[in-house]
Order: structure tokens, then sequence, then C-alpha cells
């Protein structure tokens, strides 16, 4: 009844994405990925839970850390992320539950690669790598880093796209396109770098606990801040009245890109942070 009446006043229309703009519905599938993002959290908090309570094989205590360090910044991405998407279900403005469902995918595809970086090190720290195992993830990651940027690419193109009723500048899809690429090769020379020679002096597991504790915390803190941030973008959105959401086209075509790179930058964090074997 109160929808009704103030869509009778004219002063207010709710639009739930049924007729457009674009040709997907943001409102209508938040509903299942928050469900999903839900799930994805539980399985990682079960994760954080079996390594504390479990008992490591000796020297497995660091790798067991290095994984917790990055299962619970994810853990609270994707929680986040949840929390976003069942937001979004109750949105009756289209336009603004495309911001919101653009940020709430980004932090969903970030932390969904660095959970699988965090199981790389668990693979170390209880001994399941006397067949290749860690090697395999490290090229998995690498796949799955690719295929991420893709979908985040396309999300980002068809975001413009629907805010735009489908009359972006070309050049706006052609710039996505090329941070995808150039951010792709950026990953995968991340991923073929080699650790520094130890310096004269140090302890012979140094590459561990020098090195690469520092890329790990890194990544931690940068999926932590820049899921944080990307939810806070997310959440002032979701203040702004359906009256003020007539943005200028350079604002969109930033969100575009913005939902492409920062996502980008906890990946390459992740690949940085990965055990090389």
């Amino acid at each position: 009844m109160t929808l009704l009446m103030i869509a009778v006043s004219g002063k207010f229309v709710p639009d739930t994405c049924t007729n457009g703009p674009g040709d997907w519905n943001p409102i209508g599938s938040a509903e299942a990925l928050s469900a999903f993002c839900g799930i994805f959290a539980g399985f990682v908090f079960s994760g954080v839970v079996m390594v504390i309570g479990q008992k490591n094989p000796t020297g497995g205590d660091a790798h067991a850390s290095r994984g917790l360090r990055l299962l619970l910044p994810s853990f609270f991405g994707l929680a986040i992320a949840a929390y976003l998407y069942a937001l979004t279900t109750g949105e009756l403005v289209c336009k603004r539950s495309l911001v919101e469902q653009l940020f709430a995918g980004a932090i969903l595809a970030a932390d969904a690669i660095v959970v699988i970086a965090a199981l790389a090190w668990l693979l170390l720290a209880y001994e399941r790598n006397s067949h290749g195992e860690v090697r395999f993830f490290r090229r998995l990651i690498l796949v799955a880093a690719v295929f991420v940027l893709l979908m985040l690419a396309v999300s980002s193109v068809g975001f413009h796209n629907a805010w735009t009723d489908r009359t972006a500048a070309r050049g706006a899809d052609w710039m996505v396109w090329g941070t995808f690429l150039a951010l792709v090769m950026g990953l995968i020379f991340l991923w073929h770098q080699k650790i520094p020679s130890a310096p004269p002096g140090a302890a012979a597991n140094w590459q561990y606990d020098q090195y690469l504790n520092k890329h790990v915390n890194l990544s931690a803190w940068l999926a932590l801040i820049l899921s944080g941030a990307l939810a806070a973008l997310s959440a002032i959105f979701v203040s702004v009245p359906y009256d003020k959401l007539d943005l200028p086209r350079g604002l969109i075509y930033t969100m575009s890109e913005a939902a492409l790179v920062v996502p980008a930058l906890i990946v390459a964090g992740a690949i940085r942070a990965l055990p090389r074997i």
C-alpha cells in the first residue's frame, strides 16, 4: 500500500530493473548471490576453526599462520559481500543497484583468489605437497586470477553501458579492455618473479621468515583495507537519494575502472604472497 501511494503521488516510481536499462537484473540475482557469499564465508570460517584447532606437523606452524593471515581478511570480505547483496534485494532504484552490485562483485571475485592462496600455504602446513600440489595451486591461481579479471572487465563494461542506456562512449569500453590486458600482463610478471638471493649471513629459511612473510602480511592488509573501501563505496550509494543519481559520465567511467583496478590490486597481492616451491 505504501509503495502504491508513493507511485501514485508521482514523486517516486519503484524501478526494480525488470524493464532495463540493461539486459541484466542485479536486484533479481542479489538474493542468490548473497546466499552464495554467505555459504562461501561459512566454509572459510570452518577452515579458520580447523587450522586453529589442528596440531600441525613439526615446522608447519609458520605455514599455517600464513594461511590464517590470508583466510581471516577474506572471511571478512565475503561476509561483507553477502551483506551488500542482501541490501540490494530490497533496492527499488535500478541504477543504484547497479553500483551496489558492481562493488559487491568486485569484493567477491578478489577475496576468492585470496582464499586459494591461503589454501596453498595450508598444503605446506599439513605436509600435502608430496606430489607437487603447491605447484599445481600456483598455476591454478594464475588461471583463476586471469578469469576473475575477465569477469570483472565484463562487469565494468556492462555497468557503464547499462547506466547510460547503451550510449556510453566507445572509448570507455576500450579503456576497460586495455586496462584488463595491462593487468593480466602485470599478474603474469608477478607470478614469474623469483625470490631474490638471501643476504649474507641470512638463515636457511630466510625466504619464508623474512621475504614471504612480508608479502603475506601485505596481501592480508590489502584484502582487508581495499575490500572495506569497496564496501564503503557501495554503502555510500545506498544512501544516495533516487533524485540525486544524475551523475556525470566521467564519474561513471571512473567507477567502472575502479571496480576492475581495485580488486586487481588484491589479486596481485595474493599472487605475491604465494609459496615458492
